[in-house]
């Protein structure tokens, strides 16, 4: 009976000595899984990347995108703002048509003109009034001063462009009587902008002067449109050829 009882308690101290054993193999190998949510969470928290990494293309982008409506929105005291987005020719063709002053609603004719003096009118015109008030219609024909040669009285004395200024869109105006120099050369009469002070050479419509002589070609041109004189001295736009390299597009530019 002794022996007996001897061998039970020996029994049960092996078997507490295996659970100890298992106990320890349990404590000494962690598991797998505990090491993933740790590099997940390190990886989210980590401020290098989300701050201080390079600006993604489309972040880029969306910034580039807010400033040119910020600086399209401070047009709006000098131009209607929305006719800028709406603007559109409306499937009119521009084809050849006497050049009919705005504010008169008369035909042009070159005894209308003094040198040194300029009518705007629209083109190509439709006859609608609200069409053609449109800006990206809106041109300038410019008699040139005397001293370029605007005495004559055919189309070597006139210059016509578009009123759309290339930087920014707004409307620019021809000054009178202004006296101005180009590369060491000086001459009367000037094209202005007010809103951000682009200046453009009379005679050929390139920037001189103001953020729009810093932009890249074609950027830097303003639009132009061919013309003729009839032998009664009425004043004709011809149909433009509206690529880059000839007679330009509106809002975009021309190369010169």
């Amino acid at each position: 009976m002794a022996e007996e009882e001897k061998n039970q308690q020996s029994d049960n101290q092996n078997a507490s000595a295996d659970t100890q054993v298992t106990s320890s193999d349990s404590n000494t190998t962690p598991p797998v899984s505990q090491e993933e949510p740790q590099t997940s969470i390190a990886k989210d928290s980590s401020p290098e990347e989300s701050v201080d990494g390079p600006p993604s293309k489309e972040r880029r982008n969306f910034l580039k995108v807010i400033a040119t409506a910020g600086g399209i929105l401070g047009l709006t005291p000098f131009i209607p703002y929305g006719s800028f987005f709406t603007a559109t020719l409306g499937g009119t063709e521009p084809v050849r048509q006497k050049i009919m002053n705005a504010e008169t609603g008369s035909f042009v004719n070159v005894s209308d003109m003094q040198p040194d003096s300029s009518v705007i009118f629209p083109f190509p015109r439709t006859g609608d009034v609200e069409k053609d008030s449109e800006p990206f219609r809106r041109y300038q024909l410019i008699r040139l001063a005397p001293d370029l040669g605007g005495e004559s009285n055919d189309a070597s004395s006139f210059r016509i462009y578009s009123m759309v200024c290339v930087h920014m869109w707004c409307l620019w105006d021809y000054i009178e009587g202004r006296e101005v120099e180009v590369n060491g050369e000086k001459f009367t009469g000037n094209i202005e902008c007010p809103c951000h002070g682009s200046n453009y050479d009379v005679r050929d419509g390139l920037s001189h002067k103001g953020p729009a002589i810093k932009q890249s070609k074609p950027n830097d041109a303003l639009p132009t449109l061919p013309l003729e004189v009839d032998e009664n001295g009425d004043i004709w736009v011809l149909p433009p050829d509206t690529a880059l390299e000839a007679d330009g597009v509106v809002g975009l530019g021309r190369y010169v």
